[in-house]
């Protein structure tokens, strides 16, 4: 996570997602996987559901939060009045390579007490900087507690064979006990004023998740279908 994308649609799903799952019974944590440099990319500037009120419809309350973000930061994200009670953040910047696992020693640490642990890496799960680890996730799974882990996919082979390969990895080799994805795709003008619009697809995994949590999955699912330009899969293994 990135300060240049602080508010934008991204945020938008994935908050209101978390604030379902949470509800009032589990403790949420979130790891920013925090880069504080900005890469340069564009991709931040989708605060476009900001004009469109019918976004209201999938979180009134995260909808009005966001409006009222006062600068394009994590820190600033933080201090809204959108999270469950007792949120538990980790800001630290990622480091390199060679002090990570200090890095991650001190965020499992923060995270203790959370039951719902959101892990929020630019580039999802890899072995790089911008990535969150298979050895990370196996290290954070315990009894009692719920991993949430955001994916972008690509374009270069089917997402069914990806969404396998994703699945098989996270069993095999993270110990997953049961997963399930969310699968979310939301289309946006291609760039500023244009008539023209791409679909901007984000998954969102669920890793040694509860039955009632499938419940709330469902209950999201059926407030962001009938937001604008979007639509929603949901696969379970």
């Amino acid at each position: 996570m990135r300060d240049q994308y602080a508010g934008d649609l991204s945020d938008l799903l994935k908050f209101a997602l978390l604030r379902v799952l949470a509800a009032n019974d589990r403790r949420l944590g979130i790891s920013w996987y925090y880069n504080p440099k900005a890469d340069g990319r564009m991709d931040g500037r989708h605060r476009d559901y900001l004009e469109d009120h019918r976004w209201k419809g999938l979180d009134d309350g995260l909808y009005n939060g966001l409006s009222t973000l006062a600068e394009r930061s994590v820190q600033a994200l933080e201090s809204l009045p959108i999270w469950p009670h007792g949120t538990i953040f980790y800001r630290d910047p990622v480091p390199v390579k060679r002090s990570r696992h200090l890095w991650f020693d001190a965020m499992a640490n923060r995270m203790n007490d959370s039951d719902l642990l959101f892990l929020d890496p630019d580039n999802g799960l890899g072995d790089k900087r911008r990535h969150a680890t298979v050895d990370e996730v196996r290290r954070l799974r315990r009894p009692g507690r719920a991993l949430v882990l955001i994916r972008f996919p690509h374009f270069s082979s089917p997402h069914s064979d990806q969404l396998e390969r994703y699945h098989s990895t996270l069993r095999d080799d993270a110990g997953a006990h049961s997963l399930y994805t969310l699968r979310t795709s939301v289309s946006v003008p291609r760039s500023p004023g244009s008539p023209f619009v791409i679909p901007r697809i984000r998954w969102f995994t669920i890793i040694d998740g509860a039955e009632p949590l499938i419940d709330r999955v469902q209950q999201f699912r059926a407030k962001l279908q009938p937001m604008p330009n979007a639509s929603t899969a949901f696969s379970v293994h």
